[in-house]
């Protein structure tokens, strides 16, 4: 079995303007470079993807499950629509998919008693196992005003997946390091923390971080931004993995950020065929580590 536990579904009006050409950009000089508005002629600038789309790249790449992390970046700019709107076509999109998406909820903590009132809303009507954030739109994790938000989820011993590494436009990078989520694991210890793209430029605060605290994982997802340029590094960081987290890391893409460039077909076959571990931690990769952390 194979579950890509970071993956993404969007509507250009659910996030702003100013975050979506930023985060776009690369792709766009990846597309006029090398397909120049192939292959489908896709516009990136004003791309959306959906659920329909997902599967069929599942399909193709023979992945299992994905987990869906809506991003709530409305508290960095104007959006044309809600962050509960988002969350409410998120959740609906994969209703018709219980095998195939897990929907996790999309919140800003920094939105207070709103943040609350949604992620209960999406535990009592969907069954939500999980939230994802980004503390680079402006807070850190061991602030005082996040305990509320930090103690709902730890009563309902909800998964929390949270952004590290770099950020692009409006947002700041220094806010993502995996060191501010210390306190909050030893408070919370029923609270499961994934700490995405393994740490990214701060991994290195990331694996004392899993040493000292049981509840705290991470994932691979955005290693194939490296690829095809420069695959030593992505089968170095996997062999990291598996050598100081084998029971901590899960397989993940970012899709579709890094499509373009190597897609999950190509990701897939890359860590089945290199030596980096074993055949029993590329099945913890894919698939163990995870359904063993999601048991309740």
């Amino acid at each position: 079995m194979i579950i890509d536990t970071h993956v993404h579904i969007w509507k250009r009006s659910m996030y702003p303007d100013v975050i979506m050409d930023s985060y776009l950009e690369p792709l766009v000089l990846l597309d006029a470079l090398y397909f120049k508005g192939g292959p489908g002629g896709k516009d990136w600038l004003t791309s959306e993807t959906d659920e329909k789309e997902l599967i069929q790249n599942m399909e193709v790449a023979k992945i299992d499950r994905s987990v869906i992390l809506p991003l709530d970046f409305g508290m960095v700019g104007p959006t044309k629509q809600g962050v509960e709107e988002f969350n409410d076509w998120i959740f609906e999109s994969c209703l018709p998919y219980p095998d195939k998406l897990v929907p996790f909820i999309g919140i800003d903590p920094q939105r207070g008693e709103t943040a609350i009132r949604l992620v209960e809303k999406y535990i009592k009507k969907f069954d939500a196992r999980g939230v994802k954030v980004y503390p680079p739109t402006g807070w850190r994790p061991n602030e005082e005003r996040m305990r509320p938000f930090w103690k709902l989820l730890d009563d309902h011993a909800m998964v929390v997946v949270t952004h590290s590494g770099a950020v692009w436009g409006p947002l700041n990078e220094e806010l993502s390091r995996p060191s501010y989520y210390s306190p909050v694991l030893q408070r919370h210890e029923r609270l499961k923390l994934v700490i995405a793209h393994m740490g990214g430029k701060f991994r290195e605060e990331m694996f004392p971080l899993l040493a000292k605290h049981h509840n705290a994982y991470s994932d691979c997802s955005a290693l194939q931004g490296w690829l095809p340029s420069n695959p030593e590094m992505v089968v170095s960081r996997l062999k990291e993995a598996a050598e100081r987290i084998p029971e901590r890391i899960f397989f993940g893409t970012d899709w579709p950020l890094f499509e373009l460039a190597y897609s999950q077909p190509y990701f897939i076959e890359l860590i089945r065929t290199q030596p980096w571990g074993s055949e029993e931690m590329k099945e913890r990769l894919f698939s163990g580590n995870f359904l063993r952390m999601m048991k309740r």
